[in-house]
């Protein structure tokens, strides 16, 4: 999908996840990978579609494996010294997991896992024409970034935003994810490219704000009259919104009970 004459992306289906690409004057940066290696071979053959210039930097935007699974076929990946610390730990264990998915072994047989090979803690700007600022906000994994491109005013999000879908909070800090979206409303933005859902504006950052607050002050209120089993047992008692992917309410419930 064309966003601007600079930027692309690909919306994947069913709230899979999302990943896009960055032409600039000399080169081409991409944002994220696909869940399966095949989607990653055909992003590549649409952004020589796109560009006759090369891919210089794949940029991570956390650890998660519906968005690194592609990292073999690049060479040069920014990420965050958590997302590669992180990645590295879980590598063992994705391993494990594709092996117990047997609808999807035949597409994750090919996965060769590779790290970020530059790193980076707060924030760095690729001077790419356009500029291109990867910054830290941490929130949905402690190592989570975003990518903005002022020029074009257009931020990719990761997943810190889900949009249309309940997020997954399996490693996520709350408070952390909320100040981050805060921090986002203070930027000129025309579009978003969500971790997953459909293209968006800044009006699905105060969504998921008001989501996030949602259901971590419910959970506290919850939390003094009931069990963590009684209340993965009955997730309407969180009265969310109704959103793709509800199934994720009792992971969620599960993940964050002891936290907050």
């Amino acid at each position: 999908m064309k966003v601007t004459d600079r930027v692309y992306c690909r919306i994947g289906e069913h709230g899979n996840s999302n990943n896009g690409w960055i032409l600039g004057d000399e080169y081409c940066l991409v944002v994220d990978t696909a869940a399966f290696p095949d989607e990653t071979r055909e992003d590549i053959t649409r952004i020589q579609e796109t560009t006759d210039k090369a891919i210089k930097f794949l940029i991570n935007t956390h650890f998660h494996p519906d968005h690194t699974f592609g990292n073999m076929y690049f060479s040069d990946i920014i990420g965050h010294a958590f997302c590669y610390e992180k990645l590295k730990e879980m590598i063992p264990l994705y391993m494990e997991d594709v092996k117990k998915e047997p609808q999807n072994e035949k597409r994750l047989q090919q996965v060769q896992f590779r790290l970020p090979t530059l790193t980076f803690r707060g924030r760095i700007t690729i001077h790419a024409e356009p500029d291109t600022i990867v910054a830290h906000k941490g929130g949905h994994t402690l190592g989570s970034a975003v990518v903005y491109i002022p020029e074009e005013q257009v931020l990719f999000s990761g997943d810190l935003l889900f949009a249309g879908y309940h997020p997954y909070m399996g490693d996520a800090d709350l408070p952390q994810w909320i100040a981050a979206l805060q921090s986002l409303l203070t930027l000129e933005i025309k579009f978003i490219i969500p971790g997953h859902g459909e293209l968006c504006d800044l009006k699905e950052i105060v969504r998921h704000i008001t989501y996030l607050e949602t259901f971590l002050d419910t959970l506290k209120d919850l939390k003094k009259k009931y069990s963590k089993e009684t209340l993965i047992q009955n997730p309407s008692l969180l009265d969310l919104p109704h959103m793709g992917n509800e199934e994720r309410i009792c992971k969620n419930i599960n993940a964050q009970y002891d936290r907050v």
